[in-house]
């Protein structure tokens, strides 16, 4: 179950949010950021299958203010 086909897709979710997804199928998580954390929250922008179980997400920050906290 190495193969990216049949890795779950967590691209677009929040970085917590793709971990927790990974972890429960059984993968671990390798993080690679594309900028400093300056934003508010993290993002997986891309994944990629590493071999033996580990998966590797790369994540960008972004700033987000929810209107629901205004």
């Amino acid at each position: 179950m190495d193969k990216q086909d049949d890795v779950l897709d967590v691209v677009g979710f929040t970085l917590d949010e793709g971990k927790q997804i990974l972890h429960k199928a059984g993968y671990s998580v390798r993080i690679k950021s594309t900028s400093s954390p300056t934003g508010n929250r993290a993002r997986v922008l891309r994944q990629r299958v590493i071999g033996n179980g580990e998966i590797e997400l790369t994540i960008s920050y972004e700033y987000y203010k929810d209107p629901a906290m205004e």
